[in-house]
């Protein structure tokens, strides 16, 4: 039995340096610096993570072919995000890119395809459960202001939840198959074309047998293809799902870890995190506990995988348009087969889902939309939105894209002074992966 796993191991090593070498003119830099980053660490990948992998950055899976791949908006130097501002055209080329980024919107991969939403990060995606309508317990300061428990919808993937997971039983698999069929992202007309690209590979071929024990990517019928097409997704979500993407390396998991201190800065930021009013009340979206005064554990993700109207602006340099208000989850649950979502959704209107602030300080654009630039911007918004002449740069906070249905408990006047904004935002970076500083 051990000289048998030695064996397989070897195999799989061999396999992915075989692979690597036959796909390197089909991935990005993007994947090159990964590969350096995993070979440093010595980490492994399994077989269905290498090919999750392979297909992540290859940008060859585009229409025209060789422009984009996921890694394009979900690239690791942003922590699986996408960028801010990226030029189009023969400047995007000029800086190593094919395609730009407008506002934090990405450019598809047709020239000139934009959508309204930014990228969201790919990272800790995986942890997200299958989406479900919930009922939620009050948290102690909703319990004080006579807040009794609510229905909530939690889970899913994109920022309207559409990756449901209840079809492949995992939202990352199913959100990964979105792309590569949208006219303004990857652009292809159906999977077989997706399909024929992998079969076309002698590498993928190799690593698609020692992942799934199937000798050839067979998409003769629409049963075999509708297979191997989910197989595409399962593979990319194990990529995702991989200590390479959910690192859990950053200054907080090491401060957790007993490996690192927090500045006085930071532990304050931590302290204002975890508070109800007049603290900043982040832990209600932003831990899975929900409880006040409690430090989120080891592994948390800091979202709580749910959805809110939290009257963020419409950006008015999205190059996707703003012709109308986005409906966000509202806008998914009114085409669900669902009849009591269905029922729901136009209460459901504007609310997006929450992310996970991991790696937030490695982001160049925030919200749904990319109308903030920073995280400065960020958290001045939430603690003032509600004031009479606030705003940022002494420009007044614009009016809420969706006005109905706004949260109003935890963000609008929270009465923090500029010191404890900067405490927050400074706790906020310690969550980004890649953490080499001080330890104990």
């Amino acid at each position: 039995m051990l000289h048998s796993k030695k064996l397989q191991a070897a195999a799989v090593l061999f396999l992915s340096v075989f692979i690597l070498d036959s796909c390197k003119k089909d991935i990005t830099d993007s994947a090159l610096e990964i590969e350096s980053a995993r070979a440093k660490n010595k980490t492994v990948l399994t077989p269905i993570q290498q090919l999750g992998k392979q297909i992540f950055f290859d940008a060859r899976l585009s229409e025209p072919v060789g422009v984009q791949s996921c890694g394009s908006c979900h690239a690791p130097q942003v922590g699986f995000s996408g960028f801010g501002e990226i030029p189009t055209g023969g400047a995007a080329s000029a800086q190593g890119f094919k395609r730009g980024f407008v506002a934090g919107i990405g450019e598809g991969a047709v020239a000139g395809a934009f959508g309204r939403r930014k990228p969201p990060t790919a990272a800790y995606a995986t942890m997200s459960p299958i989406f479900t309508l919930t009922t939620v317990p009050p948290d102690p300061a909703e319990i004080a202001l006579g807040i009794g428990p609510a229905k909530i919808f939690q889970g899913g993937l994109f920022w309207d939840g559409r990756a449901t997971g209840l079809r492949l039983n995992s939202t990352a698999a199913e959100q990964a198959l979105g792309p590569f069929l949208a006219d303004k992202e990857q652009n292809h007309t159906n999977p077989a074309q997706v399909l024929g690209k992998l079969r076309n590979n002698r590498a993928y071929i190799a690593l698609w047998q020692a992942a799934f024990g199937s000798p050839d990517i067979n998409n003769l019928t629409a049963e075999q293809t509708a297979l191997n097409y989910d197989r595409v997704g399962q593979a990319i979500a194990a990529y995702e799902g991989s200590p390479e993407v959910n690192q859990f390396s950053s200054k907080y998991d090491a401060y957790k870890a007993g490996r690192a201190t927090l500045t006085p800065l930071e532990a304050e930021g931590l302290s204002l995190f975890i508070a109800p009013a007049p603290g900043g009340e982040c832990y209600d979206c932003h831990t899975q506990s929900r409880l006040a005064n409690v430090e989120p554990p080891v592994g948390d993700p800091f979202t709580t995988f749910m959805y809110f109207n939290d009257g963020i602006p419409a950006n008015p340099n999205n190059p996707g348009g703003n012709v109308a208000p986005d409906a966000g989850l509202g806008g998914m649950l009114e085409t669900s087969s669902n009849p009591e979502w269905r029922a729901m959704a136009s209460i459901e209107y504007g609310k997006f889902k929450t992310p996970t602030l991991r790696n937030v300080g490695k982001a160049q654009k925030f919200m749904h939309n990319g109308v903030f630039s920073s995280l400065e911007e960020v958290v001045h918004f939430y603690n003032t939105r509600d004031l009479l002449g606030a705003g940022w740069n002494g420009v007044p906070w614009a009016a809420p894209e969706y006005p109905f249905n706004m949260d109003f408990h935890g963000v609008g006047g929270l009465g923090l002074t500029a010191n404890q904004e900067a405490a927050i935002v400074a706790f906020m970076k310690t969550l980004s992966d890649g953490y080499t500083g001080p330890t104990q």
